[in-house]
């Protein structure tokens, strides 16, 4: 009887090791979990951005420091310039011979956190489908596929650290479901990050501040039918290589689709409506 109990014993063990490491089942919860990770943990990386030929390299600190958020982006890859982010206020240094030109910015998602917290509305416009484990920069991670339920969004493969929930790579995907690029680390610490980590580098230079020309508020542009899931999330007047005058650029997402829409004048046309179709005017 006692070795039949031990060999028990034996062939169960492996049975609890894998239930440790079990895919979550409540996979709405785990995608809040994704989207909460990138915000609340501290970490430092390096990740590559890649879409097509274009490959792209960064660092990434974050830290939340008594209820302070602090993210860091260093670009590695072509001039060197990095964002700094203190909660809501985003500031772009961009080194110019021995100065460095000092940019505030409106903020947006850098890769881990490209998930809207909660997540939860996802589920919604996205069939999510769990897509086991597999290591990624050493970790070992889950895998979730959100396959759109419509034709107005691509889909995303998410692969996030089993332990923790950090997005580690993003893939979004064509109407193939193939992947057209992806967001990866390529390394990553999860749990440090030094203070000194978030100083802009450029010490050394003389800091000129820059002034926008873009303005962030109210236009007088509304589109009133959006795809399901769909709300404007930012618009603004902004001056674009190429053009005189402003463009007014409204952007509409669903938590992880983007789409931007540009509208501008038709300031060469003497009767914008002559070159339309009789139907249109």
């Amino acid at each position: 009887m006692r070795w039949w109990l031990i060999w028990l014993w034996l062939a169960a063990m492996p049975l609890a090791n894998a239930a440790g490491s079990a895919y979550p089942g409540d996979l709405v919860a785990w995608l809040n979990q994704v989207a909460a990770a990138a915000e609340k943990l501290n970490y430092t990386g390096t990740f590559v951005y890649q879409h097509g030929s274009t490959v792209e390299v960064s660092k990434v600190s974050h830290r939340v420091d008594n209820g302070v958020e602090m993210s860091k982006i260093d670009v590695l890859s072509g001039p060197p310039h990095a964002y700094v982010s203190v909660n809501d206020e985003v500031v772009c240094y961009i080194p110019d011979g021995d100065r460095v030109k000092v940019e505030k910015r409106h903020r947006h998602k850098f890769f881990p956190a490209l998930l809207p917290v909660p997540a939860s509305a996802l589920a919604e416009q996205y069939t999510l489908k769990p897509l086991g484990h597999a290591k990624v920069a050493g970790h070992d991670c889950v895998g979730v596929m959100l396959v759109p339920k419509d034709e107005y969004r691509y889909g995303y493969i998410l692969w996030a650290d089993a332990a923790t929930g950090l997005l580690m790579k993003a893939q979004p995907l064509d109407a193939d479901s193939k992947p057209t690029g992806q967001f990866a680390f390529t390394q990553v610490s999860i749990g440090g990050a030094p203070r000194e980590a978030f100083s802009s580098g450029f010490d050394d230079k003389k800091t000129v501040q820059v002034a926008s020309e873009d303005t962030y508020g109210l236009t007088d542009w509304r589109v009133k039918q959006l795809p399901a899931g769909f709300a404007k999330v930012m618009e603004a007047r902004r001056m674009l290589p190429g053009k005189k005058t402003p463009v007014v650029q409204l952007v509409y997402s669903d938590g992880l689709a983007t789409v931007s829409l540009f509208i501008e004048p038709y300031a060469n046309l003497v009767n914008p409506c002559a070159a339309c179709p009789p139907a249109v005017c």
